[in-house]
């Protein structure tokens, strides 16, 4: 999967473990924060009237996933500080496992990281 990759010396680089780890963290906590804005959405809907019930309590599961992911994202920034400094890690064998464009961005610390926008305009197309 290296064409995912957008570095093209990413096969000569390599990650250090603990920047790599303090990015899963932060990428963690911008997981949450999307996963609270879907379930502020769905909570809106107008659908939940005429839904089942047990739907109903399968869409509440996207609170666990918010709470899981908030506390994983705390974990990894404090494995992150707690990790050895100078552990390296060959950037391809990691990074080539990701399909994201965005999320090899985010993850690579010697890379800008991604901000998704929200469109505001235009159609909304569900999955």
């Amino acid at each position: 999967m290296k064409h995912v990759l957008a570095s093209p010396s990413i096969e000569r680089r390599h990650l250090a473990l603990d920047a790599l780890a303090g990015r899963v963290g932060e990428e963690l906590e911008t997981l949450a924060r999307v996963s609270t804005e879907i379930q502020r959405a769905i909570s809106i809907c107008k659908f939940a009237d005429a839904t089942d019930p047990n739907a109903i309590r399968g869409l509440q599961g996207i609170d666990r996933v918010t709470q899981a992911l908030e506390d994983l994202g705390r974990l990894m920034a404090a494995v992150s500080s707690e990790m050895p400094r100078g552990i390296q890690l060959r950037a391809l064998p990691i990074l080539s496992h990701l399909r994201l464009h965005e999320l090899v961005a985010n993850l690579d610390p010697e890379q800008e990281k991604v901000l998704l926008r929200h469109e505001d305009d235009g159609e909304v197309m569900w999955l």
